[in-house]
């Protein structure tokens, strides 16, 4: 009987040992239930914060785990919900396992390194709440950081028109990238547009079908345009037809040419840009030398493709 009391002293010394702050709530809690591997109660701190009460109560690994938890959870509606619901309920069940593991640990140390391991091991944290509340809003910053740097696909498509420019003739426009600018001056061109360093060009000239024989196609204006310009280089070259398409009422042919100039050689992109139902047709000249041209094809390509015709609205 004797060593029953005595057991009984150390067993509560220990347990309060263990749970430092606030044990007469846990020693309620865990009153009459001592032999339950399991047991339900609730535990309103747990539900309510439970990444904090574990981390509180020394716990760290169990709140790590909590945290990716929470993280998964939200693919499931309600799931937040759930995992804070079982935390309530079996959180004392749940501390008193770790006590009692906590303290089977001391059975072979002597009192004072027994006191020592349970106070190391037990107890209270209050700086983890704070460390977890900085790693939680470190990983929220993270979050909101990553959705501004890397923007979705809605938030690219804005980005784009903000950093494009249109320019301009009297019956079609055109977007370029916002590096570009119009030359206005010492041009016959009814648009002339470069490159802010002037390393890259188009040029557009526009024409009426109606001024041109019957016979005479957009397509024959092309060539026609295309052998005026080769006439003033020195051996020009065909290369390829880079593009020749229709989408909707626009068609769209582009031809690839070399030729030199002052010993120079250069690659000269002719485009044709046609309309059905419309009486204009424009013809766009780029010009760039090989050693640019795999690099910004596609930004001529997407020039070319813009194309669009104005419909000029008259009063009746």
């Amino acid at each position: 009987m004797t060593m029953t009391v005595e057991q009984q002293i150390v067993n509560d010394r220990n347990d309060e040992l263990f749970v430092g702050d606030n044990y007469q709530y846990y020693k309620n809690q865990w009153r009459g239930k001592m032999e339950q591997q399991n047991f339900a109660s609730w535990n309103w701190p747990a539900f309510f914060f439970p990444i904090y009460w574990l981390a509180y109560r020394k716990m760290y690994l169990e709140a790590f785990l909590f945290g990716l938890l929470s993280f998964f959870s939200m693919i499931i509606p309600g799931g937040g919900l759930v995992l804070h619901i079982l935390v309530g309920i079996y959180a004392n069940s749940y501390y008193r396992n770790k006590a009692k593991k906590t303290i089977e640990q001391t059975s072979q140390m002597t009192q004072w390194e027994a006191v020592q391991y349970i106070k190391r091991h037990g107890g209270t944290n209050v700086l983890s709440i704070f460390v977890t509340l900085l790693i939680l809003v470190s990983l929220a910053a993270a979050v909101i950081t990553g959705i501004a740097l890397f923007p979705t696909g809605e938030d690219e498509v804005n980005s784009q028109a903000v950093q494009s420019k249109t320019f301009k003739t009297d019956n079609f426009s055109f977007t370029f990238p916002n590096d570009w600018k119009q030359e206005k001056e010492n041009t016959t061109l009814d648009l002339k547009c470069l490159t802010y360093d002037e390393d890259l060009y188009t040029g557009v000239l526009e024409y009426d079908k109606a001024d041109f024989a019957d016979n005479i196609s957009p397509e024959n204006a092309l060539s026609l345009y295309i052998d005026e310009v080769l006439s003033k280089c020195d051996n020009p070259e065909f290369i390829e037809v880079m593009k020749d398409e229709k989408v909707g009422e626009k068609r769209i042919k582009t031809v690839l040419y070399s030729c030199e100039l002052d010993s120079y050689k250069y690659y000269y992109i002719f485009s044709l840009a046609e309309f059905e139902d419309f009486e204009k047709f424009a013809i766009i000249i780029q010009s760039i030398t090989p050693s640019q041209f795999e690099k910004y094809k596609s930004t001529y390509e997407d020039i070319v493709g813009s194309c669009q015709h104005i419909q000029l609205m008259k009063d009746i």
